[in-house]
């Protein structure tokens, strides 16, 4: 019989009011384990800090998900006002995930701050606050509020293969890529920031600055699925 892909979805540690005071929780959004489910894989949350060699030895494919800013000291700039919430062990563990799993040749779908994340990964870097940038002051929303915008895609991408050369985004952040160091760049936005990546070297690496899993973009997670299985 053949079995369903187990898709491995990174998770926040937070600290919140939850059965006691100040319980640490591990959070996911419900809306990625629903796209991996609906889409025929077995969405697993792999919390940080769990075994690597134990994690990859299960793993079929890996989302790295969206969620808090990440420490600007990785790709060497000073904290700037409005990035907050920075949490440095969780950083360092899925930068972890990404390596490895670019190393594995497993398929990865990179996700708003997993879409930072591998950016820094691979050598580049952010700008810190998007609406205090030349040039991208009215981006789009953000701080749990949502807009809208177009993301032009390269006709060649293996992107636009699933989605056509042109769509239409969800906004919600406020950090955003300068350098993609050594991503292909496949998707800018109107304004020309960074919007998706993928990497030449991968069988399956997509990365999108906007979320898929909050409009109905199932079929990039089909495609993440059906990489999987092969």
């Amino acid at each position: 019989m053949l079995l369903n892909p187990i898709i491995g979805i990174t998770s926040s540690i937070n600290v919140i009011n939850y059965e006691t005071e100040n319980q640490s929780v591990i959070m996911s959004p419900l809306n990625y384990l629903s796209a991996v489910n609906s889409s025929g894989g077995v969405g697993i949350i792999i919390p940080e800090g769990d075994n690597i060699e134990e994690i990859f030895g299960i793993l079929d494919g890996i989302i790295i998900a969206g969620g808090r800013d990440i420490s600007p000291e990785l790709y060497d700039q000073g904290i700037q006002d409005y990035t907050l919430d920075i949490k440095n062990s969780q950083d360092e563990w899925e930068l972890t995930l990404i390596n490895e799993a670019i190393k594995r040749d497993l398929p990865i779908l990179c996700i708003c701050r997993g879409h930072q994340l591998l950016c820094i990964a691979r050598g580049g870097s952010l700008h810190q606050h998007l609406p205090e940038t030349e040039g991208f002051e009215k981006h789009g929303e953000s701080n749990g509020k949502w807009s809208e915008h177009r993301v032009i895609l390269e006709p060649n991408s293996l992107i636009a293969s699933i989605l056509g050369n042109e769509v239409m985004v969800n906004s919600g952040h406020h950090q955003g890529i300068s350098d993609p160091g050594d991503l292909t760049v496949v998707g800018k936005s109107e304004d020309g920031l960074i919007e998706a990546f993928e990497l030449e070297s991968q069988t399956f690496l997509i990365s999108t600055q906007w979320h898929p899993e909050m409009i109905l973009q199932d079929s990039i997670f089909q495609c993440l699925i059906d990489s999987a299985r092969s």
